[in-house]
């Protein structure tokens, strides 16, 4: 499992007159990522589209919206001409599109008036007793004085208006509403300062006069008829795209577009086609499986990937531990002779978290989120193990939402001992970087190169073990004079000329390294110093709490919760990714590889 499977190379034939079957199978499996080779056929060629493809995209730009949405088909006839079959779909959709276009601007027009409608129910639902006479809104387009109504974007506020006319101003949740009252050139004035804001005219209509409360009913009328006319139309767009099969036209023409963007990576004869590339298949049989079941023919073969290509490599964690890949793969992707930390991060990463970060209560609420937002915001899913991780160093830690006088410290009060926990935390970075110096091991046995890892990082290894030991046991330093000479003889026993220099280099390697990992050891320090400062936050709040004593207890208690699970959940949560990039994947992670991208399925619809 922490070794990444490296794809094979693919070379596998078909029939060309089942290309979009074909392909789509293969897509559909996610067992394969296309690459062009030294090709024996000639590359697939389809016919000039460019002009239709252009057609599409206005069409895209134009109809988008009112397109039905995509659903799978079945029984579709084979691709066997790309470029007739767009030909024939882009004329099915020009032809719903000529039938559509009065429908669409009519569309328009009426959500331009719901628009307009909703300021006007805004206005209108402000106290009668301050609104002007609808009526008299509704003549003030004209004559020597005139009224206008604007609508501000929220939380916008009314600017002051040069000297002359009158405003009356009405504001809730969606933004101010503002009537204007003056000469013509007043409100000229006026106008373009309101559109400098962003303001905009909304029309008062004629019809719409009365008193306040018949203009209400009125707008109320004007509602439901557009309402029902929207739905008429939308019956109409309906009935069209069903005489005109637009959805099938629709995604012919994705589909087609989805083999035009896979035609540099495919080759074709008259009547066969050849397709290369990468797949995570076991071998060829499991290859050309879905293939067969789905009644398409083919033959395939997994051999030698041409010479200078790098195989892509695919990470195999359980369910549960995919979130972690995360942390790998911001210094790249592991390679095929590297390993894949995931399963050991599933364990380290919310061990850090959860000693930074030790309460019960706290941790119960960063479970809750995480997987309250984990399909939201996947990453979001690290929440959940740092959560609960939190939730047993609380335990250990004896806090709950701050307070320690609630449950008993199964192992200690953090603030109280403050000189274990720090020792605790070298520890637990110790045995970190112990992992990342075996798994160093691991890779050279993977890549056939025990020989030079025993001459060159054995004594790394074998220096660190000592100072580890040596504040228990003193004899232990003399690990480090035996890791000087096992370095220097290892060095001149692979040296193939210029002894000396190897030499030298091997004992500048093994102090640097060596004082590497002591830094490293003590940047681990951190952890503690981090649950320290996690503790004393809780202490504070906890007395400022006591302090204001009645009912701000509670209310200072639950603002301190939050302020402790947004700014220590996000310092802490830095804080974890620095110390396995920086300390941990040092040792042995260089994200060499390059990921697994498999073949797209088709889309439904045009993009």
């Amino acid at each position: 499992m922490l070794r990444p499977q490296a794809c094979r190379w693919f070379e596998l034939i078909g029939l060309r007159d089942e290309l979009a079957p074909l392909l789509a199978t293969l897509a559909q499996g996610g067992a394969v990522e296309l690459q062009a080779h030294a090709q024996p056929l000639p590359p697939l060629h389809v016919a000039d589209v460019a002009p239709l493809r252009e057609r599409v995209r206005e069409r895209v730009r134009s109809d988008a919206a009112l397109w039905p949405l995509p659903a799978a088909r079945a029984g579709a006839a084979p691709v066997t001409d790309p470029a007739a079959r767009l030909a024939e779909a882009v004329g099915r959709l020009e032809a719903w599109h000529r039938a559509a276009e009065p429908l669409r601007v009519e569309g328009e027009q009426l959500a331009a008036t719901a628009r307009q409608d909703d300021d006007l129910a805004r206005w209108l639902a402000a106290d009668a007793a301050r609104l002007p006479a609808p009526a008299l809104l509704a003549a003030g387009a004209g004559g020597f004085v005139a009224a206008r109504l604007y609508a501000l974007p929220p939380r916008t506020a009314v600017p002051d208006l040069p000297p002359g006319g009158l405003s009356l101003a009405v504001d809730d949740a969606a933004g101010a509403l503002l009537l204007r009252v003056g000469r013509s050139d007043e409100l000229a004035a006026a106008e373009a300062l309101l559109r400098a804001h962003q303001a905009r005219s909304v029309d008062w209509p004629a019809g719409l006069g009365g008193t306040v409360a018949e203009a209400r009913a009125q707008l109320a009328l004007r509602r439901d008829a557009r309402r029902d006319r929207q739905r008429a139309l939308e019956a109409q767009l309906q009935d069209l795209s069903a005489r005109h099969a637009l959805a099938d036209a629709l995604a012919d023409i994705a589909l087609v577009e989805w083999l035009l963007q896979q035609g540099p990576a495919l080759a074709a004869s008259e009547r066969l086609l050849w397709v290369s590339g990468w797949t995570s298949a076991p071998d060829a049989a499991a290859l050309c499986a879905p293939l067969h079941q789905a009644g398409l023919r083919c033959v395939a073969r997994l051999g030698a990937a041409p010479a200078g290509s790098e195989p892509p490599s695919l990470l195999r964690n359980p369910p549960w531990t995919r979130a972690f890949e995360a942390f790998a793969r911001l210094l790249g992707q592991p390679g095929r002779d590297e390993a894949d930390p995931t399963p050991v991060l599933a364990l380290v990463a919310p061990l850090l978290f959860g000693f930074m970060f030790g309460d019960v209560g706290q941790g119960a609420l960063l479970c809750a989120a995480g997987w309250w937002l984990r399909r939201r915001v996947p990453t979001l899913a690290l929440l959940v193990p740092g959560g609960a991780m939190a939730m047993v160093f609380g335990l250990l830690f004896g806090s709950v939402f701050a307070r320690e006088d609630l449950l008993p410290a199964l192992w200690l009060h953090p603030l109280q001992q403050p000189v274990t926990l720090l020792l605790a935390a070298l520890a637990l970075g110790a045995a970190i970087l112990l992992t990342g110096l075996l798994l160093n091991a691991l890779q050279a046995a993977w890549r056939g190169a025990l020989g030079p890892w025993a001459a060159r990082d054995a004594p790394l290894l074998l220096a660190y073990a000592g100072m580890l030991l040596a504040p228990w046991q003193p004899t232990a330093l003399w690990a480090l004079a035996l890791a000087a000479l096992w370095a220097a003889v290892g060095a001149l026993a692979t040296a193939e000329r210029g002894r000396g220099t190897a030499l030298a280099g091997a004992l500048a390697h093994l102090v640097e390294q060596g004082l590497q990992l002591a830094v490293n050891t003590v940047s681990f320090a951190r952890v503690g110093a981090f649950a320290l400062a996690h503790a004393g936050l809780s202490v504070a709040v906890v007395g400022v709490a006591e302090a204001v004593g009645g009912i701000g207890y509670v209310v200072v208690l639950v603002l301190g919760n939050a302020l402790i699970l947004l700014l220590e959940g996000l310092v802490v949560g830095i804080q974890t990714t620095r110390l396995l990039l920086f300390e941990f994947f040092l040792r042995f992670l260089q994200g060499r590889g390059r990921a697994f991208r498999p073949l797209a399925p088709p889309p439904l619809l045009p993009t």
